[in-house]
C-alpha cells in the first residue's frame, strides 16, 4: 500500500481480533515512527509495547474510554522526553508534543499499510499511566495510548474518512490569513 492509499484508508479502530500481532509487524510500525522528522533530529520519543493482559487492563482503567486498550492484543504507549528537546514553537509552547505527534502519525499510517488497526487515545490519567508502566520519571510524558491489532471489521465498512471533512477552500489561503 502506498502512502496516499494509507492516508485515505486509515480509520480509527477500536475493536480488534484476538489474534496476536506478529513481532515483525510491531517492529515495522515502530520503525516508521522512528523515521519521523523532529526538531534538529532530536527524536524526543520513547515507546513502550504492552502485551501483558493485566497491564493492558490497568492501562484501560487509566483511560476515559479504555475498552480498546484492554481488548487489543498489543498496546503502544508513546512518551515525550522533555529534556530531549529544549526548543519552543514561536517562543510559547514546547516542541516535544508536536514531534511525538508526528511520530505517532507515522506509526498509525504504517499500521494501516500493514493491515493493522489502531487509534490514538489521549483522554487518560497521566499519573495512572506512569504507575502502570513502572513509575515513569518526571519530565517524561505519555502523549498517546495506541491499541494495535487486526481490525475486527474490515476497513471501509464505516464511512469514508473524507466524509465530514472541510473542503480545501475552507482551510487554505495564499499570502494572508483571511478568516
Amino acid at each position: 500500500m502506498d502512502l496516499l492509499e494509507a492516508i485515505r484508508s486509515y480509520r480509527p479502530c477500536r475493536q480488534f481480533q484476538t489474534r496476536p500481532v506478529p513481532t515483525e509487524k510491531v517492529t515495522a510500525v515502530l520503525a516508521a515512527a522512528r523515521m519521523a522528522p523532529s526538531q534538529s533530529n532530536l527524536q524526543p520519543w520513547r515507546f513502550v509495547i504492552v502485551q501483558d493482559d493485566e497491564r493492558k487492563r490497568l492501562l484501560a482503567q487509566a483511560c476515559v474510554k479504555g475498552k480498546p486498550v484492554a481488548e487489543a492484543p498489543t498496546v503502544i504507549v508513546a512518551f515525550a522526553v522533555e529534556e530531549d528537546i529544549p526548543v519552543t514553537v514561536g517562543g510559547y509552547i514546547s516542541a516535544y508534543p508536536l514531534d511525538v505527534a508526528v511520530a505517532i502519525s507515522h506509526l498509525m499510517l504504517a499500521a494501516t499499510a500493514e493491515g493493522l488497526g489502531t487509534a490514538w487515545l489521549i483522554d487518560f490519567h497521566e499519573d495512572k499511566v506512569r504507575t502502570v508502566l513502572g513509575n515513569v520519571p518526571e519530565g517524561i510524558h505519555p502523549i498517546g495510548i495506541l491499541p494495535l491489532g487486526f481490525p475486527a471489521e474490515p476497513n471501509g465498512t464505516r464511512g469514508a474518512i473524507s466524509e465530514g471533512r472541510k473542503s480545501l477552500d475552507e482551510i487554505i489561503a495564499y499570502n494572508d490569513y483571511p478568516w
